[in-house]
């Protein structure tokens, strides 16, 4: 398979383990979920100045493929400003999609936006070869959401992260959460054929903003044949019930000479609402779950974004709260159609986003920056994919530039250290370049450390005070200097 710009090689590896919550699977919690992964790598030989990885994460009940028209706008965005994309890595969550596909028989009801970020490390270490630096990480709604938590366990596996309308926020939101699984919870998911339900994609209001490649894309993996696990019955008359297996594969023609087969969604919406809303229902023991859950079941309610029952999504607000702490650059896409990108709440993530121990430096620092696509809703890259992968160019090229820099300093003074030196402690090295007299200075520098760990830690101590004061001025100093 390819696409304009890239071949396309399909992988299938092994989730990670453990699952955040008991009843993420059907069966046995040690049962091994699958990940279908996705690698685009371009026809054309590298021939940038820089060479990029790109990892994405799709949105909740979207299919990874339908971002590949994104994908080969980027490439061309780039490959202007001379920066190379040598591969882009995508897995569909691993209850969605095609990895939904081949778990089906394995999951449970109660999946947590954090395993995501589990798996994708795991994928990262899997293709670690083609993870050719820098990283640069795109996602979408939950994908963003994904990404950050993702760049928090390994704060420099990312360059810079582009995070379009991410579901990350200070506050649960009704239409964030409850209008959208409502609306799944109520959609149609069975169709007599696959040209049927095409017919009433393009006839419905949701799709007529749509990329015309990604609808197409929509209607190839949105969509798969009966039967399956959720529908293990096909309705009579139909190729798909004659057809002896869920792929479909020799299908026979019924009686009444339907050829075409009936189709389902490929993220059955049962797991899409399951992406959206978690149950916290009152019990016996636990009368005001909102406030005071059960710490067993539900450890990641926050009593602060109440209401949290009779549901919730923990990851939203608790990936707010750790925005600070967000180490790569982050370039955020907005719509400002979209109920995520409410005035209140850009500027609410702008305001955290890497300001933190250990972030990047935020806004201040010039680290954190946005768009707002005027006209544009929360399907950001299913409606203006052109304008999305120019403003992802934008903001890469001179992220890239910067990577680069920093990159060719450090490479440069640490191959000036010899080899043999290069696994010793500073101190010794700086003695024996020193010679005597730096030796006096050192060995008294370090009496003085000495003598205050003793003094703090010593119960005769008559002025701590005096001696916490001569240990930061001091000591703290001489320490860093080795």
């Amino acid at each position: 398979m390819s696409t304009k710009a890239f071949q396309i090689y399909e992988h299938t590896i092994p989730s990670s383990h453990i699952r955040e919550y008991p009843r993420a699977t059907a069966g046995d919690q040690e049962d091994v979920l699958q990940l279908a992964v996705k690698q685009y790598t371009p026809h054309e030989p590298l021939t940038g100045k820089t060479t990029v990885t790109v990892i994405g994460a799709h949105a909740n009940g979207f299919p990874k493929e339908l971002y590949e028209p994104l994908w080969d706008e980027l490439y061309e965005a780039l490959k202007a400003k001379g920066i190379a994309i040598s591969n882009i890595f995508i897995a569909d969550v691993a209850h969605q999609g095609a990895s939904g596909v081949l778990n089906e028989r394995k999951l449970g009801n109660d999946p947590s936006w954090m395993d995501h970020p589990r798996d994708l490390f795991l994928m990262v270490n899997h293709f670690r070869k083609e993870m050719k630096r820098p990283i640069i990480g795109i996602g979408h709604s939950m994908g963003g959401n994904n990404l950050v938590n993702l760049s928090l366990m390994h704060p420099r596996l990312f360059t810079t992260l582009i995070m379009m309308d991410p579901v990350i926020q200070r506050i649960p939101s009704r239409e964030g959460n409850f209008g959208p699984a409502q609306a799944s919870t109520k959609r149609r998911d069975r169709w007599p054929s696959r040209a049927a339900a095409e017919a009433g994609f393009k006839r419905s209001k949701f799709y007529q903003t749509w990329d015309p490649r990604v609808l197409d894309l929509w209607v190839k993996f949105g969509l798969r044949e009966l039967p399956t696990h959720l529908y293990p019955s096909a309705t009579p008359g139909s190729a798909s019930a004659s057809s002896p297996t869920a792929d479909g594969a020799a299908a026979t023609a019924s009686a009444t000479g339907n050829t075409e087969k009936e189709v389902t969604l490929a993220t059955s919406k049962h797991h899409e609402v399951f992406s959206f809303l978690r149950p916290n229902f009152v019990t016996e023991e636990y009368p005001s779950p909102s406030t005071q859950p059960n710490p067993i079941t539900h450890p990641d309610v926050d009593p602060a974004a109440a209401p949290n029952s009779p549901f919730y999504r923990p990851e939203p607000i608790n990936t707010f709260h750790k925005l600070p702490n967000v180490r790569p650059s982050v370039y955020y896409i907005f719509g400002d159609q979209s109920f995520l990108s409410a005035p209140v709440l850009k500027a609410d993530k702008l305001a955290q986003t890497g300001i933190g121990v250990g972030g990047s430096g935020g806004v201040k620092k010039g680290r954190v920056d946005h768009v707002t696509f005027e006209g544009v809703g929360h399907l950001i890259p299913m409606e203006v994919v052109g304008q999305t992968a120019d403003a992802c160019g934008s903001w890469l090229a001179p992220e890239i530039e910067r990577w680069r820099s920093i990159e060719d300093a450090e490479r440069h003074e640490w191959a000036a250290v010899p080899i043999e030196e290069k696994g010793k402690l500073r101190f010794f090295i700086e003695l024996q370049a020193g010679g005597i007299g730096f030796a006096v200075a050192a060995v008294g520098e370090v009496l003085v450390i000495l003598v205050m760990l003793l003094l703090l830690s010593s119960s005769v101590c008559v002025d701590r005070d005096l001696a916490h004061a001569v240990w930061v001025k001091v000591a703290i100093p001489a320490i860093a200097v080795y």
